[in-house]
């Protein structure tokens, strides 16, 4: 996989805002004391953006690649986990896929 000029500073840019929402998010509609976390939109929006550079710079594996950034990052899942590729793979099949279509 080769990442453009242009395609690189928006993954690191993307990376960035991943940090910035990372970790424990509670939908408003769950009420207060629920354990159900999951991702901020904004975190899954900006996953999706990066699986689709990743795909059109050539990656046969989008998510193993993504899985690295987050590690490279120290980016943690919903319940602080570290991002291995077994949670990356959840994320991408629960929320990005669906996603990545549009960012083509």
């Amino acid at each position: 996989m080769k990442l453009s000029s242009k395609d690189h500073v928006r993954a690191c840019e993307l990376i960035e805002h991943c940090k910035k929402y990372q970790g424990e998010y509670i939908p408003g509609d769950h009420g207060s004391g629920s354990w159900a976390t999951t991702y901020s939109n904004q975190f899954i929006e900006a996953s999706a953006e990066m699986c689709a550079i990743f795909k059109r710079s050539g990656s046969n594996l989008p998510v193993f690649t993504l899985s690295q950034y987050f590690k490279n990052a120290g980016i943690r899942s919903c319940r602080g986990s570290v991002m291995n590729i077994d949670k990356v793979e959840y994320l991408y099949k629960t929320h990005l896929k669906s996603k990545v279509e549009k960012y083509k």
